[in-house]
């Protein structure tokens, strides 16, 4: 048996976030992981989908080459090698992981875990099982792509993300089902390659989540570049062939592909943890845990997928710190209400704290201010001027309570107004602080201008 101050279960953005901490707080560290370090983010998810979606942003670019006075011919994709550089992006940033754990003296063991005490992981190792007895255990499991059981898995022909970011090429055709998050990255990768991409969605709009806007300005980016996107659409069947496979849609037309990728959602990898045997508490699918990511069992946390619904690498990251700071003891609280989240589609997509409607209906006195990327001079000298940004603050206060961004680098602009949130500034406050120029930032210092009714590059 080994015996260590934390022993963190599952090797993902979260898990070995948390193991580098503890490992810094001084404490002897272990990470028991059964597949590659970096978990989902780092291997299928986050990382290659960002590899896959820039590529296919520069592809479209070449397309628009004669706008920016350059002469080029129709570019063409090689399927190969545009895989095998996502995969290169990929087993850099892993083998960077792998060294910071060795630098911080983290001891990895491979394998699969599960709880045989309160204090103690069994893990399941090629050598045999090894008993593994730590003072705080941290879950950090993560969660896997949702496999919905009417679909031909068995066919060749359906794929999760898993497979799509780790493919050697690229399909003829695509049918994407699931109209979220995922999906609609996954759609705009293929269709801005020139891949024949139909989206196909059960609820009545995409990213059913995120503000009206988003959802309105992604649905139209994917039509503008040929996906056939179906919207209130129930796939009621399927069948595969030598060529690919045909989706019946419920009221609606046959949909026809080489491949079908399936992003309906992740499921959380709470089973066969040992959860019951040591009476760690679950609410719903999740674990429960407090602001410090502490479940009801002392000394064990739990963080990322495996405790929360909403699944993002960010903010497993985040838990992983708070956790591996009480696990260490020191005291740290977040309540992780300052959540920003980002679509990156094209345009991108960054959202954080409450939506408009969602504002407007805990109460009336909300003001909204906007600033359009059409009057942004770092838009325009990129040539790109679709999007906005939005700012949603309590009208008599000014407090900030939520934020829309679309456009260009949305993701990094909706950080300011996070940090905001999170330090509880007013919209006068940011109005008040210099913004360098020219830049996509600008937008935050205009729509707060605009919020406070004195707009200096838009029309009141």
């Amino acid at each position: 048996m080994s015996t260590y101050d934390v022993a963190v279960l599952g090797g993902g953005p979260g898990g070995y976030v948390a193991a580098l901490r503890a490992a810094e707080r001084g404490a002897k560290t272990c990470l028991i992981e059964a597949g590659l370090l970096g978990g989902c983010c780092l291997n299928v998810g986050c990382i290659p989908t960002k590899a896959m979606l820039h590529a296919s942003e520069v592809f479209r670019q070449i397309g628009r080459a004669a706008e920016y006075g350059f002469r080029a011919g129709p570019p063409k994709v090689d399927g190969a090698v545009y895989m095998k550089r996502v995969g290169e992006v990929v087993a850099g940033l892993r083998k960077g992981v792998e060294g910071l754990l060795k630098m911080r003296k983290v001891d990895v063991v491979r394998g699969r875990g599960r709880l045989s005490a309160r204090d103690t992981i069994l893990v399941e190792t090629e050598g045999g099982p090894q008993e593994v007895k730590a003072k705080a255990i941290i879950l950090a499991t993560g969660a896997r792509p949702s496999r919905p059981g009417f679909l031909l898995w068995d066919s060749g022909r359906v794929m999760t993300t898993d497979e799509a970011t780790t493919a050697e090429g690229l399909p003829e055709s695509i049918l994407v089902v699931g109209g979220g998050v995922i999906g609609c990255e996954f759609a705009t990768v293929y269709a801005e390659l020139g891949i024949p991409t139909t989206l196909v969605e059960m609820l009545p709009r995409l990213v059913a989540q995120i503000d009206d806007d988003a959802a309105k300005a992604i649905t139209k980016s994917l039509k503008a570049i040929g996906v056939q996107v179906l919207v209130g659409a129930k796939i009621t069947g399927m069948t595969a062939g030598k060529k690919g496979i045909v989706a019946e849609i419920e009221g609606g037309p046959k949909v026809e592909a080489a491949r079908a990728l399936v992003a309906t959602g992740r499921v959380p990898n709470t089973a066969d943890l040992g959860l019951e045997a040591v009476g760690v508490k679950l609410q719903g699918k999740i674990i429960a845990v407090d602001d410090r990511c502490r479940t009801n069992v002392p000394g064990l946390y739990a963080i990322g997928d495996v405790a929360e619904t909403r699944q993002y690498a960010h903010l497993a990251s985040r838990m992983g710190i708070v956790a591996a700071e009480n696990a260490t003891g020191h005291d740290v609280r977040d309540p992780r209400d300052v959540l920003p989240v980002g679509i990156y589609t094209h345009p991108e997509v960054a959202s954080v704290g409450l939506s408009e409607a969602e504002a407007k209906a805990k109460g009336p006195a909300v003001r909204v201010g906007r600033f359009f990327y059409q009057a942004s001079g770092m838009a325009r000298a990129h040539g790109d001027t679709e999007g906005q940004v939005k700012i949603i603050a309590d009208a008599e206060l000014g407090e900030v309570l939520g934020a829309l961004v679309i456009g260009q680098h949305a993701t990094d602009v909706v950080q300011e107004i996070a940090l905001a949130m999170r330090n509880e500034l007013t919209v006068e406050e940011v109005v008040h602080t210099i913004h360098p120029h020219p830049t996509f930032v600008e937008g935050v210092l205009e729509a707060a201008e605009s919020w406070m009714g004195v707009p200096i590059h838009a029309a009141r």
